[in-house]
């Protein structure tokens, strides 16, 4: 009893000096959801008024940031740690909850040794209603991928509140894939990386269906989309370079992001992949391209690849990609894209050298040797718009908004963000962000340096 009332003198004293602890409890729970599990269910030492609130967060995150302290022991034992954690963790949860599950996650190493613990897992999740499943495991060979247990004849009613689904390196068939997208009605992003099927159908999806993403399947022949509201397709053509797509009453298709074959001369594989996409190329209004370290004959795109209603060209470079290649034969891409407004360059992180940060480039004419390229050409297109993601200020990144500035008349703004991230190894258009304050500081102190020169121009640049 004096235990009892020595806490609540505790917990009354706390709460007097501590205004957050009296925040209602959807409040804090909001705070606790901003968390990393680990982080959120530390906080139950708080003391008592914290206790639980951990276990109402409505996302469950199974990624760990422990692994990295554990390099002495074997990947079996990891997983078997792994498996051990998440069992525990979910033993702590509410077996029933009146709170909806908006993120569910499992990214780990896991092969269908596992599928037991995995389908608890997933149950435990349908139960609470999820309206958000990803799945990233990654197994040796595809025979020993997880197989996803909901199908036709399987398939809970809680399952239909789906609103997001990202399978990676998870065995799971056309037919299921199918029957998913036919009875989740709600389900607006479909995410499928590594699986192991051979066709894809996407038919008669809902209305409110966005966004197909395809990526690393290496043994993808055909994709077939019909009588769909799909807004985005991203393709990721790592596996076979010939993958067909029938694409068939998709009026609102307006969003395409392609990566090429690494293993191919870019050109061509990326020629490959657009000659895959002619029947929606003129209604696109945003096209994001992820670039290979070598693209020396970009102008080749520009012959017959017309989109004339593309507003915005996003060009996504990897970390691979070196200051010395020049980025100015992007703008030959500007011809297929007479009203193109906007122009955006992601550069992935690549670590300063010390030359980098002693060398400051920002002559005004410190790209004329490639000038005589464009010499005698109309302005391309009335961009207005350019964005600069990963700027480091050195001669190729600085060359290429010059020319931008001098080949398009109709410019009116700039934006420089030195910020850097990475790419996801296993789906391309995940973003690492990087905390790299030394780099960007010199980066953003370069770019001030540089654009110095438009203080009285025309042109508002904006440095982040």
């Amino acid at each position: 009893m004096a235990k009892v009332q020595r806490r609540r003198l505790e917990d009354n004293y706390t709460f007097q000096d501590d205004r957050i602890s009296m925040l209602p409890d959807d409040i804090l729970v909001l705070i606790l959801s901003s968390l990393a599990l680990k982080e959120a269910a530390r906080t139950s030492t708080l003391c008592s008024r914290w206790r639980y609130l951990w276990t109402l967060t409505p996302t469950l995150d199974l990624h760990v940031d422990w692994i990295d302290t554990l390099r002495n022991y074997d990947i079996d034992e990891l997983r078997r740690k792994y498996v051990e954690w998440v069992d525990i963790l979910l033993t702590k949860l509410p077996k029933a909850s009146t709170t909806n599950l908006v993120k569910f996650r499992v990214l780990f190493d896991l092969s269908s040794y596992f599928s037991d613990r995995i389908d608890d897992w997933l149950s435990y999740a349908v139960s609470r209603k999820v309206e958000s499943i990803e799945l990233t495991l990654k197994a040796i060979l595809p025979i020993n991928c997880y197989h996803f247990p909901y199908k036709q004849g399987n398939f809970p009613d809680n399952l239909k509140l789906l609103k997001k689904l990202s399978f990676s390196y998870v065995n799971v068939s056309c037919e299921a894939v199918a029957f998913l997208l036919g009875n989740c009605r709600l389900l607006e992003k479909l995410s499928l990386c590594g699986i192991p099927f051979s066709s894809l159908e996407v038919i008669q999806t809902s209305p409110v269906f966005k966004c197909l993403e395809i990526s690393r399947c290496s043994a993808l022949n055909s994709v077939v989309v019909r009588e769909s509201k799909v807004v985005c397709i991203k393709y990721n053509g790592s596996g076979k370079p010939h993958c067909r797509f029938e694409l068939v009453d998709v009026p609102l298709l307006t969003e395409l992001w392609i990566q090429a074959n690494a293993r191919q001369q870019y050109v061509s594989a990326l020629a490959d992949i657009l000659s895959m996409f002619d029947y929606v190329l003129p209604q696109l209004h945003s096209l994001k391209i992820y670039a290979m370290p070598n693209f020396t004959r970009m102008n080749t795109l520009s012959d017959d690849k017309m989109m004339p209603n593309l507003k915005e060209l996003v060009v996504v470079l990897g970390s691979g990609y070196r200051d010395t290649c020049p980025l100015f034969q992007i703008i030959h891409w500007f011809s297929v894209a007479p009203c193109l407004q906007r122009f955006v360059i992601e550069a992935s992180h690549q670590e300063m050298s010390e030359v980098d940060k002693e060398e400051l480039v920002y002559a005004p004419n410190c790209y004329s040797q490639y000038c005589c390229l464009c010499r005698g050409r109309r302005d391309y297109s009335p961009i207005k718009e350019v964005v600069f993601v990963g700027y480091r200020g050195v001669c190729n990144h600085f060359q290429m908004i010059e020319q931008l500035v001098t080949y398009s008349l109709a410019l009116e703004k700039i934006i420089v963000d030195p910020r850097s991230f990475l790419l996801c190894k296993n789906i391309p258009w995940d973003y690492i962000p990087r905390n790299q304050m030394e780099d960007e500081i010199c980066a953003r102190n370069r770019a001030n340096e540089q654009f110095k020169f438009y203080a009285t121009s025309r042109i508002n640049v904006n440095i982040l």
